[in-house]
């Protein structure tokens, strides 16, 4: 998951629209952070956005090492700043920032979109947020409550004697042989559910909140969003969703299997190639030189990892920018970008989740542009497929018999592939369907659901829908992983017609998916890259194509 937060940062270019080279990393903390403190030393007579940009640029890093400084529960950064510094220095630059922007003007056509992008973004930056907030309205209220009990519910669950947290439990629901025992690590996690949604009663904290939304989200909600951001409509993508999940359910047993059941039946090849990563020292060694087999190496991008569960930590895994691409006499150097999720162990499942928060990471460092355009996209569809291409490759036989030394039958790979996708699908077409019309019961929805599309039995007594923490504090996001899954299947084909079968063992490849995919922020739309890239609208052609190499 990436972290949307807040918007764009960078620093001094040479040339606002020159393509830029990518330098050996170079790591310079001091001087780095005295540029930032006193600024770059601007050409003689600076234009106003330029001079506004490298505000910008400072805001945005101290904006980045606030809440660096969060995440990591520290009261320093990991160059030694203190919190209060930290906080000072964003006060300062803030002021700064302020007055720049009301004196900014242009009649350069490319600075004007430059100057549009920084005050749309302006008011998530200037402060109103988080250092003199107004009173938060009732649905903010609440979904911060809601989180707050889901983080501390997913963080401690208790089965037969051990604490663990909420990734941890599901992991082992795939690999545990014992029904029983799957049964009591399923409901283990009830106290989750609760967190959300209570006793599903029509007071229920979830039900509230979905009242609330309803009536905040009459001028259009993100969930109808999404589709036309990418050039589809709203309708499309619940047909694409449906015909998938339809695909995935002829596949299935006719006898339905129970919640505990179906993580265990789609979990074969992760069981089968977990004892290949057995601990978290596992997982990112081989997601080190998974990366760097073309051309990535996380290392190499200074990419940062925080992996271990701490008491606080956010529960959902996200990445996020520490400081960003930085661009100095014609070369750029890399961020630095930071992975933050809680495993207690290895395991394949994790270390697909880990190589998708790594795509992340090393699109982050690809990222070469202006100031305000050095941002994540503006599609966080887009966004989360970049981030699971590479992460999918983990599922084809001859990447894990490279990387584990070890591999599964093609159709065991598929089941493991897609069984994750279309559960993230069911959350999708739920959230869809709970927001046309939210007098329904979500328990019943889901049940249903889950039984037509997943082979699931039902199971209305319980509200086990209410795992996933965006469903609270992301409204709509699962969406992006769901829709994400299409264009996977459609750019890896395009990739494959380009590069040839296997062309994620080619040094080169970053370089190239640098300059089509990744490189552009904000400076280019994203539907315009994507059509740019694969020569067509998206299309939900080549998963389905997929789907149905599964039906017996």
């Amino acid at each position: 998951m990436r972290l949307s937060m807040t918007p764009a940062i960078l620093a001094c270019q040479d040339h606002p629209g020159a393509r830029p080279r990518r330098s050996p990393h170079r790591r310079a903390a001091t001087l780095i952070l005295a540029w930032l403190t006193i600024g770059c030393s601007p050409a003689p007579s600076p234009a106003p956005v330029e001079s506004l940009e490298a505000g910008w640029a400072r805001l945005r890093y101290w904006d980045d090492q606030a809440r660096l400084v969060a995440s990591l529960g520290r009261d320093s950064t990991p160059t030694g700043l203190s919190r209060a510094v930290v906080v000072e220095s964003l006060t300062a630059a803030r002021t700064q920032m302020g007055r720049l922007l009301a004196a900014a003007a242009t009649q350069e056509r490319d600075d004007q979109a430059a100057l549009a992008v920084m005050r749309r973004d302006w008011p998530a930056l200037s402060g109103g947020s988080d250092s003199a907030p107004g009173p938060a309205g009732p649905l903010e209220r609440l979904t911060d409550s809601i989180y707050q009990a889901y983080t501390e519910a997913a963080s401690t669950i208790v089965v037969d004697g051990d604490t663990l947290n909420r990734l941890a439990v599901l992991g082992l629901l795939s690999r545990t042989p014992d029904a029983a025992r799957r049964q009591r690590l399923f409901l283990a996690l009830a106290p989750v559910w609760r967190s959300i949604n209570g006793d599903n009663g029509p007071v229920s904290p979830y039900r509230r909140l979905l009242t609330l939304r309803h009536n905040a989200w009459q001028a259009g909600s993100p969930i109808d969003a999404t589709g036309p951001a990418l050039g589809l409509t709203a309708a499309e993508l619940e047909n694409w969703l449906v015909e998938a999940l339809t695909r995935w359910r002829a596949s299935m047993p006719l006898e339905p299997l129970e919640p505990w059941d179906w993580y265990f039946d789609t979990g074969a090849a992760g069981r089968r190639l977990s004892p290949r990563v057995p601990q978290v020292t596992d997982l990112l060694r081989v997601t080190q030189a998974a990366f760097a087999d073309w051309g990535a190496s996380p290392a190499a991008l200074n990419i940062h990892f925080d992996l271990a569960p701490r008491v606080g930590k956010d529960p959902v895994s996200f990445t996020d920018f520490g400081t960003r691409p930085v661009r100095r006499n014609g070369s750029w150097t890399p961020g630095e970008p930071w992975i933050f999720t809680s495993y207690l162990g290895g395991g394949f499942d994790n270390l697909v989740e880990l190589l998708h928060e790594t795509g992340h990471g090393v699109h982050l460092a690809a990222i070469h542009v202006r100031p305000a355009f050095l941002d994540w996209p503006d599609n966080d569809t887009y966004t989360e497929t970049l981030a699971d291409l590479p992460a999918m490759e983990a599922y084809e036989p001859a990447w894990q018999q490279r990387f584990l030394g070890d591999s599964v039958p093609r159709a065991m790979a598929l089941r493991a592939k897609y069984a994750g996708i279309v559960i993230d699908m069911a959350w999708a077409l739920f959230e869809i369907r709970i927001h046309r019309d939210p007098a329904q019961d979500p328990n019943r929805l889901w049940a249903e659901l889950t039984e037509t599309f997943l082979a699931i039995r039902p199971h209305p007594e319980w509200s086990w829908w209410a795992m996933r923490g965006q469903l609270v504090d992301s409204p709509g996001y699962l969406l992006n992983y769901a829709v994400g899954a299409f264009l996977v299947a459609d750019l890896r084909a395009r990739i494959v017609e380009r590069r040839g079968p296997n062309p994620w063992h080619d040094e080169d490849l970053y370089a190239w998916l640098s300059a089509t995919l990744y490189h552009d922020g904000l400076a280019v739309p994203s539907p315009r890259v994507l059509e740019g890239f694969l020569g067509h609208r998206p299309r939900p052609d080549p998963l389905l194509t997929e789907l149905g190499r599964m039906i017996p």
